[in-house]
């Protein structure tokens, strides 16, 4: 389940024991959190990801003299020895449970009969609403709630993050809408990099300039701005010039499928020059890397083509 549904789910029961994986942090403490908040009455304890099974087991098997439950929240290592646990989860003590924390993209421990909690960034499909409940009484519209959610990368410790900025800017503001956040918000450097493709696949020298003068600015090493560039324009080629699945070319291409599906929406009425771009690109990565030229000429060449 994803971190929306185990809001819902927690509603009407609780399971023995959660497997927390994912990058997003916020909503791992999140989900935390909410577990918690469904168990009024309980001792929490912690352990870190070098205990022992054996020691997780024990503070499970042991009922609180004063509380009615217990809560052990343990975080996961690299290699994790899961054989007790899944031995104790067979037949776990009622009323106690157990969070498993894992921060990795794809869960990598086998939990049996741990419920997986996905606590990846979400979607904007369920990111938007949740930006909607977090602002009301004011209003965003749908087109600076996507915004946000791009910019952030759909990471809701940066949503949350921006959105208790915004909700100092704008009190008195009922409806929020791009023009108010954008002078205001903290892209990522993803996001930052996007926004310098598409300036350069557009021509908007301008634009690609500051973009690209702010990144700089920040000391951002400029080996890391044209391979960001480099695969930018790469994932705009290959969304363009292929009708497979969002899901496969993004397995392809070691990106988000939302990635492919905002480059088929931003590029898919201009595939030629997507890509001239694209071949371009690949002829100055080659000059970089055969001594013919520098990186920054090679941004320039870009830019000022």
């Amino acid at each position: 389940m994803d971190f929306a549904q185990l809001k819902n789910s927690l509603k009407s029961k609780i399971e023995p024991a959660y497997l927390l994986y994912g990058t997003d942090y916020f909503l791992i403490n999140k989900a935390v959190s909410l577990i918690q908040a469904a168990m009024p009455d309980v001792e929490v304890t912690k352990f870190n990801d070098d205990t022992p099974s054996e020691t997780i087991i024990t503070a499970l098997a042991t009922t609180s003299f004063f509380t009615n439950s217990r809560l052990v929240v343990a975080t996961l290592n690299d290699k994790p020895v899961l054989t007790p646990i899944n031995q104790y989860l067979k037949n776990p003590v009622a009323g106690n449970v157990l969070i498993l924390i894992n921060y990795n993209e794809r869960p990598n421990a086998n939990i049996k009969v741990a419920t997986p909690v996905n606590c990846n960034p979400m979607s904007a499909e369920i990111l938007v609403p949740l930006i909607a409940k977090q602002i009301a009484p004011h209003q965003i519209t749908r087109d600076a709630a996507d915004f946000l959610v791009e910019a952030t990368g759909g990471y809701y410790t940066l949503i949350d993050n921006e959105l208790t900025k915004f909700l100092a800017y704008y009190d008195d503001l009922p409806v929020w809408e791009i023009k108010h956040l954008e002078p205001y918000l903290t892209k990522t450097l993803d996001y930052q990099i996007y926004e310098l493709g598409a300036a350069i696949l557009a021509h908007q020298v301008s634009v690609a300039t500051k973009i690209l003068s702010w990144l700089t600015s920040g000391n951002t090493n400029e080996y890391l701005i044209f391979g960001g560039v480099v695969s930018q324009i790469r994932r705009a080629y290959y969304a363009t010039a292929s009708s497979a699945d969002i899901n496969v070319l993004g397995k392809i291409l070691g990106c988000s499928p939302y990635a492919i599906k905002y480059s088929r929406r931003d590029y898919g009425a201009n595939p030629t020059a997507v890509k001239n771009c694209y071949a371009r690109i690949l002829d100055l990565e080659y000059q970089i890397k055969s001594g013919q030229t520098t990186v920054a000429a090679a941004l320039d060449a870009l830019i000022y083509r």
